[in-house]
């Protein structure tokens, strides 16, 4: 799970490669892709510690996977950066942003021009946990400075 050190400096094409590749005892050149949804744990003891996240180790494919693992890794490499967050979709990434930066009594300032899953998540479901939003047009800079007010902790857009 902790990643090999590489020398600094590296092409993005050879990041790409060689990051977060750890062959199986097979000796495989490409990684293997880990299918399971469980891992056997060595005893009920370590399994507690890592089902309450005070252990590292795999539990569950929905908390994740090696494989995931590995991308997650591959993308921090590439984007240059410490570590990075593998989702089931775009939608899942939005609300875990969303989740991790608001709570109650926030403000969300947004462009109009949206998917419609997106406007329906910050404008209506986030609204039901006490998280105002404003929609502005994506393009007029004047809407997005008169719309931003203290409690604002989110400008949001997408392209």
């Amino acid at each position: 799970m902790s990643p090999k050190a590489l020398p600094p400096g590296l092409h993005p094409d050879t990041l790409a490669q060689r990051v977060a590749v750890e062959p199986s005892q097979y000796g495989e050149n490409s990684e293997a892709l880990f299918l399971t949804s469980g891992y056997v744990q060595p005893n009920a003891e370590t399994a507690a510690r890592r089902f309450a996240s005070e252990e590292e180790g795999y539990t569950y494919g929905r908390y994740g996977n090696p494989t995931v693992s590995s991308f997650e890794q591959r993308l921090a490499a590439l984007e240059g950066t410490q570590a990075a967050i593998g989702t089931a979709s775009g939608m899942s990434a939005i609300l875990m942003m969303c989740m991790g930066l608001l709570q109650a009594g926030d403000h969300v300032l947004c462009s109009r021009s949206m998917f419609g899953s997106t406007i329906k998540l910050i404008g209506s479901d986030l609204a039901r946990f006490g998280v105002q939003s404003t929609f502005v047009s994506q393009t007029d800079l004047a809407a997005w400075r008169e719309a931003l007010r203290p409690n604002t902790r989110l400008l949001f857009a997408e392209t």
